[in-house]
């Protein structure tokens, strides 16, 4: 009888054990900051399952708002978890983080978490958060009277080169702001006549550029680059 009460307590025991192991994974999960998954590029897995050293493996995800550097080292040890699961072998792993409504080509991410072998770093761009304040002007609900203003001229939006990958913003109350690869936005004001708009930049003066309405295009001539063609997206 002894012996039976003893190994029904020592099982009971072993349960509770077992249940508490798997709290903290659980608890780990709750307390990372919000976060989306926009997309991951993946490293090419040979049929052995080698990666080679020169592959990455990026996450891209978006947060509703800028996070202090702890938090963002939560979600770096995640992804860095989580790609070493996944890609055994993985030496590169990246996690862009942009905040709402810039996770699109052309615009900077707000922070990236990047692992190279050992080394960890986190890298802040103060610049991204100008980008989607615009942004969020852009999208913040307007007045019946506002609206029907801004009917008017379906110009205003986001215009992306993917051959040089810069990108101009254009706002309803004719600001702007122009965003180029490695450097901080710049802001200018623009002004539409037909199909001809003149932006006048904040350091660089007047520039003319050609709308195109039926294909939402934009045309410029660069000195350095020749015809560079602008996609609204």
């Amino acid at each position: 009888m002894k012996t039976k009460i003893l190994f029904a307590f020592a099982t009971l025991l072993f349960v509770a054990c077992g249940n508490k192991v798997a709290q903290p994974e659980a608890a780990e999960d709750v307390n990372l900051p919000e976060y989306k998954l926009v997309s991951a590029d993946e490293p090419r897995v040979s049929g052995s399952g080698h990666i080679s050293p020169g592959q990455n493996l990026v996450y891209n995800i978006e947060i509703n708002s800028p996070l202090q550097r702890d938090s963002l080292e939560l979600l770096q040890d995640y992804f860095i978890n989580k790609g070493k699961e996944d890609f055994p072998g993985i030496n590169k792993i990246i996690v862009r983080v942009y905040l709402k409504g810039t996770a699109s080509p052309g615009l900077p991410p707000y922070a990236s978490l990047v692992l190279i072998g050992d080394n960890k770093e986190i890298e802040i761009n103060e610049d991204a958060n100008k980008i989607a304040e615009v942004i969020e002007n852009q999208e913040e609900p307007k007045s019946e009277t506002t609206k029907v203003q801004e009917k008017k001229d379906v110009f205003v939006g986001r215009y992306f080169c993917s051959r040089t990958h810069d990108t101009y913003i254009f706002n309803s109350d004719n600001t702007g702001l122009f965003v180029v690869q490695g450097c901080p936005p710049s802001n200018f004001t623009w002004k539409r006549s037909g199909n001809n708009v003149t932006v006048t930049h904040e350091y660089f003066g007047n520039e003319k550029l050609k709308y195109d309405p039926r294909k939402e295009t934009l045309t410029e001539q660069s000195e350095s680059f020749g015809t560079l063609v602008f996609d609204k997206r």
